[in-house]
């Protein structure tokens, strides 16, 4: 009985990791999907200006930066876009930007997704 209580959570966890290319960030006892479109994330990530600050912290090219920045944070916010960019950063770019939420105060999720 207990290996099927394992293979059901094991299933669960890969389910919920296939379904975004982005990641869990906490800080202060919240947690979003980075590609969330939800006005507290916004909160957290824009209007407290942290979103600046990491991707200051990371290793992105300026294009890239601004193009974060935009989706995330103007009045162009888009989770659709914010997600299409994050499928295609690269490994390097992914564990950057994630080095960059740490550096400022984030949990990053304990998923290996």
């Amino acid at each position: 009985m207990k290996i099927w209580i394992y293979i059901t959570i094991a299933g669960m966890a890969l389910v919920t990791c296939a379904c975004t290319s982005t990641f869990l960030v906490y800080k202060d006892g919240r947690g979003y999907f980075v590609g969330s479109d939800s006005k507290t994330k916004y909160e957290m990530l824009c209007a407290s200006g942290d979103m600046e600050k990491i991707l200051a912290a990371t290793h992105l090219d300026t294009d890239m930066k601004d193009t974060l920045y935009k989706y995330n944070c103007s009045n162009e916010r888009s989770s659709e876009m914010v997600n299409k960019i994050f499928a295609s950063l690269t490994i390097e770019q992914r564990k950057d930007i994630k080095s960059a939420f740490r550096k400022n105060g984030y949990e990053i999720n304990k998923f290996a997704c």
